[in-house]
């Protein structure tokens, strides 16, 4: 729900997207309300999944031998695209 409230983005898909859903002569409150509802399923399913995955690759990811290889391949992908752009220019 925090995901949902901080993402501004969220709010404005909801409401330009949403509402096509609504079938003729419903009611429209309550159909958004419940479509808002599934949407908060959907999100839960999906993050609590993730962040149960995130702690568990946590510890792994705080080793400084990890750490230290990261920061190659993130220098060695920076160079890289640098160069190409150094190439194509």
């Amino acid at each position: 729900m925090v995901t949902n409230f901080a993402n501004p983005k969220a709010g404005v898909f909801a409401v330009s997207f949403l509402p096509q859903f609504v079938p003729q002569g419903a009611p429209v409150l309550p159909t958004l309300l419940a479509f808002s509802v599934i949407w908060a399923v959907i999100d839960l399913l999906w993050y609590l999944p993730l962040i149960w995955l995130a702690g568990r690759v946590r510890g792994v990811l705080q080793r400084r031998s990890i750490q230290r290889r990261m920061e190659q391949i993130s220098g060695a992908v920076l160079v890289g695209l640098g160069l190409r752009l150094a190439v194509e220019s």
